[in-house]
């Protein structure tokens, strides 16, 4: 009767060093373990390992001892076969009486054996794939090769016999390709090839229950489920931490498959296909990186080794729940149409059976009843949905640098149409930004209007600038009469600012002239009378009409009493000093540099290269540079190639970007040999020249033309004088080059 030891978890430490693989025996009360300085067979007690024979023993140590792959027959259990790193194939016969167990030894393959495999129902026939990329098929009772089938790359990793077949088997390969062969066609191409991964297939096993479904691992950190039929069909990919090392289905879960890591991941994880992101149970025991996983025949037993030195058997109540760990909230963003999505934890569905669960409000989440060992972790959650707009500037960035100009007849007109371009990508604070620069265009253009007048100060009250002294001599007498009316106006007009009845125009107004005026001590006197009346005053003249009802009496009292004093008065103007114009630059560097920090390079970069036509803002050319570089690697990244192109010219700072980054390699046409920069237009291998020219059959050292029809080509000039005169190739390979209509 056999006994099933499932009632606790248990190690042994091989202390001769790290294990490569295990193998079970036929009734699983003993597993061999190999590696490359180990090779022992240990009794699966019920509360222990027991070591009940070492088969690396004897004087002769040499490489067949140093295992990669384990095998143990499933129908002789004295039989045992190990793949050696040398390439060879050793078969073991444990009913031998002596110490050494080595029964034969098969040197066919080339290279490193990755993987062996005994028939399902045939115990005198064995597999082995290798490092030299074939898989050769053994005859035990001949002691030879009686088959070998090579597979379309340089390694074959693994092999796996069908389940319900005993003539056909599966080969991976480490081009990424899985390759489906039949014993009966010999050496005959496979039956069916397809590519299964992006890397190297490092591991395969066909589902012992769905004879059809068949599992491969790879490097490229997944783990596919395909079914076979005429055509490999993908059903399920997991996605794991690190590059899959071995995977082996769990026997009465049909959903279930445990694997192991080459690199980084430690554990040893089993997966519900169904939940291809979170596994299902883990066995975190050991150490170092798991290297051979292999089932009992219950599914609630697992045996594993790692390169730590240690052999465990897991008990599947034993295994920690990743799932129960995880945190069943997330938040995702739909960047190009402005989404938020939001799952949070259900409160009201927790702590109930299936009768308080809520019902489902979408089909999709709907399950089939299970059974308790088959059901993966639940965590009910709430799905939310919010359309908030551009949440990130991804997006309105890509649209933003395909419609910006960076450009144009203006530089005032380009900042007007980028500032209203970002208005409508709804970006108000990039908008702003180009409000100011057009803006400081324009106070750019105020302040060199201005320096030319400061050359050339005008005179408030006459509007004309002022005379020299050294002119003042030179005046002829028309200049005297002139110069006598003008004085005669400025008297006229200092009487009306006195009463207040002129207005100078822009006195105080921004945009009016700078100047320096100063009153001189010879400024003309203002009469006595330097007001106007308001009538005119005669003797004898009746009074105002607001003075009409006063008696005569009193008027003749006040004319009496009028006394006009005659004293002179001086009007001292004081120097005008005009309001100067805001100064833009440094609000304008301090918004560069906030959406720098911020993340929008694109505003800094794209204003920075517009305004530099006018006005470069004192930026640290380290700082610009960064910047520059940031966003060429955003257009990059969108595949905008010509707008980075743009960016790389107009920005000043990236010259030599186009000249480090643009690398050509140049070939011999003949062997196709990469030619070096030391070679130059020499081949190595064909020991030639190259590029040479049809025509004068020189090596071309500058500029080149070439047919794209036959390749040959030369010199311009030698090529443009033979082609006034012939249509087909110099060469003489009779293709017609140059066609007249």
């Amino acid at each position: 009767m056999q006994k099933d030891y499932t009632n606790r978890s248990m190690s042994f430490a091989l202390g001769d060093g790290p294990a490569n693989a295990l193998a079970l025996s036929k009734d699983n009360s003993r597993v061999v373990v190999a590696g490359r300085n180990v090779f022992k067979i240990l009794a699966v007690e019920e509360e222990c390992f027991v070591e009940i024979l070492n088969l690396r023993v004897g004087k002769n140590l040499n490489l067949n001892y140093s295992c990669n792959d384990v095998a143990w027959n499933p129908l002789d259990e004295t039989m045992i076969a190990t793949g050696a790193t040398n390439g060879a194939v050793v078969l073991w016969n444990l009913s031998k009486n002596t110490r050494a167990k080595q029964e034969f030894v098969f040197p066919d393959h080339q290279r490193t054996v990755h993987k062996v495999l005994f028939h399902p129902t045939d115990p005198f026939m064995l597999l082995s794939g290798s490092q030299d990329g074939t898989v050769k098929c053994f005859d035990l009772r001949g002691k030879d090769s009686k088959l070998t089938f090579k597979s379309n790359s340089e390694s074959v990793r693994d092999i796996q016999f069908l389940p319900k077949s005993t003539t056909c088997f599966t080969s991976v390969s480490e081009n990424g390709s899985v390759q489906l062969w039949d014993l009966r066609k010999g050496t005959e191409r496979p039956y069916l090839t397809f590519t299964a991964h992006s890397g190297p297939v490092f591991t395969c096993d066909w589902h012992p229950e769905n004879s059809n479904v068949l599992a491969t691992g790879g490097r490229d950190r997944a783990i596919k489920v395909w079914t076979i039929g005429s055509v490999a069909t993908l059903d399920h990919t997991i996605q794991t931490v690190a590059s899959v090392g071995r995977i082996k289905w769990r026997p009465g879960r049909k959903n279930h498959i445990g694997s192991t890591s080459l690199v980084v991941d430690t554990s040893v994880c089993v997966w519900d296909v169904r939940r291809p992101f979170v596994p299902f149970a883990a066995f975190e025991k050991h150490k170092d990186v798991a290297t051979g996983i292999v089932w009992k025949s219950s599914p609630h037993v697992l045996l594993s080794t790692a390169k730590d030195c240690m052999v465990w058997q897991h008990v599947f109540r034993d295994a920690s729940r990743p799932a129960s760990r995880a945190i069943p909230q997330a938040l995702a963003i739909n960047i190009r149409r402005g989404e938020v999505a939001q799952a949070v934890t259900d409160r009201s569905g927790l702590g109930g059976g299936e009768s308080s669960a809520p019902v489902p409000k979408f089909q999709i989440f709907n399950r089939k009843t299970t059974t308790r060992e088959e059901e993966f972790h639940m965590a009910q959650s709430l799905f939310f949905t919010y359309e908030v707009g551009r949440l990130l500037r991804e997006g309105s960035s890509v649209d933003l640098a395909q419609k910006y100009s960076l450009t144009g007849k203006s530089v005032k007109e380009v900042c007007e149409k980028n500032a209203q371009l970002a208005m409508s990508a709804k970006r108000p604070q990039a908008a702003l930004v180009w409000e100011i620069s057009k803006l400081f265009v324009q106070s750019l253009s105020t302040s060199d209007l201005k320096a030319e007048l400061v050359k050339k100060p005008i005179d408030p009250i006459s509007n004309t600038p002022p005379k020299d002294d050294h002119e003042d001599h030179n005046l002829s007498d028309e200049d005297i009469n002139n110069n006598s009316s003008s004085e005669a106006e400025k008297q006229d007009i200092l009487a009306e600012i006195a009463s207040g009845l002129h207005v100078t125009q822009n006195l105080f107004m921004p945009t009016a002239p700078t100047y320096d005026f100063q009153v001189q001590e010879d400024w003309p006197i203002l009469p006595a009378e330097a007001f106007q009346h308001r009538h005119e005053l005669r003797e004898g003249s009746s009074p105002p009409i607001h003075l009409e009802d006063c008696s005569s009496r009193d008027n003749e009292e006040a004319l009496e009493t009028v006394a006009i004093e005659n004293r002179t008065s001086q009007l001292k103007i004081a120097p005008f000093q005009p309001v100067p114009p805001f100064d833009f630059s440094g609000p304008l560097m301090k918004a560069l540099e906030h959406h720098a920090k911020d993340g929008d390079v694109q505003t800094a970069v794209c204003v920075w290269i517009v305004l530099s036509k006018v006005y470069k803002l004192p930026i640290k050319a380290q700082t610009l540079e960064a910047w520059c570089y940031a966003y060429v690697d955003f257009l990059q990244r969108n595949r905008l190639w010509t707008y980075a192109a743009g960016v790389v010219k107009h920005s000043g700072v990236l010259g030599a970007m186009s000249q480090e980054s643009t690398t050509y390699l140049i070939s011999c046409g003949k062997c196709a040999k990469p030619l070096t920069q030391k070679a130059g237009n020499y081949c190595d291998k064909c020991r030639k020249t190259v590029a040479r020219c049809a025509v004068c059959h020189v090596s071309v050292a500058g500029l080149m033309s070439w047919c794209q029809g036959c390749g040959h080509g030369g010199h311009v000039s030698h090529l443009r004088q033979w082609f006034t005169k012939h249509q087909e190739c110099p060469v003489g390979c009779g293709h017609l080059c140059l066609s007249y209509d």
